[in-house]
């Protein structure tokens, strides 16, 4: 009797750990599918380019505008169509987004750290001036 409930009670361990082993993939397979998620959209929201009184807006679907910071008329709209090698990745440095846009001749890449600090980077090169443009640009409240 002592060996048939000592075999019970190892037959139950293993499907115990067995269950758990599941439950466990299932949840890293469920945090992984909505990492990717994420992933697949840029932080929503406007941020100003003091620079040159710019306001980015990011909205949902990635899309793009360049707006006048103080007027709020659209400068450029960079819908789906006017956008190439558009890429939203995951890297050291952050959330990045970065696209082509033939028509102003520039490559934009955005970069949103993975802190608490709600500021991104852009970075700009454009084809027609050897210079890179790069600034921090803080979130509009």
């Amino acid at each position: 009797m002592k060996k048939f409930l000592l075999t019970l009670l190892v037959a139950a361990m293993a499907v115990t750990g067995a269950v758990a082993q599941n439950n466990l993939s299932d949840a890293l397979n469920q945090a992984d599918a909505e990492i990717a998620k994420a992933a697949e959209q840029f932080p929503k929201g406007t941020w100003i380019d003091t620079n040159w009184d710019a306001a980015w807006e990011f909205g949902v679907n990635n899309t793009i505008k360049l707006k006048d910071a103080n007027t709020g008329a659209v400068i450029y709209n960079f819908t789906k169509d006017k956008r190439s090698n558009f890429k939203i990745n995951m890297t050291n440095a952050g959330l990045e987004i970065s696209f082509r846009c033939e028509d102003t001749k520039r490559t934009y890449k955005f970069t949103k750290p993975v802190t608490l600090d709600t500021s991104i980077t852009m970075d700009i090169d454009y084809d027609l001036e050897p210079n890179h443009y790069k600034v921090t640009m803080n979130f509009k409240k």
